[in-house]
């Protein structure tokens, strides 16, 4: 019992590492997007809606090809 949940805790060290390193990467990402101009502006809780709102219809439409190629 006491492997199982040392397992456990490296498992989930691995993934917490992972997750970083993602977010690492993605912050890059996006430094290095707002470096070159690469960015929108939004003014208004309006204009943040609804830029939310299409990215997420973007992702959902990615994921659902995504799917259906699986």
């Amino acid at each position: 019992m006491v492997r199982e949940g040392l397992r456990l805790l490296e498992q989930r060290e691995q993934e917490d590492k992972a997750k970083i390193e993602w977010l690492r990467g993605a912050a890059k990402e996006g430094f290095d997007a707002a470096d070159r101009g690469d960015y929108v502006a939004l003014r208004s809780g309006q204009e943040i809606d609804d830029f939310v709102d299409q990215v997420r219809r973007e992702v959902s439409e990615k994921l659902v090809a995504e799917k259906v190629r699986a």
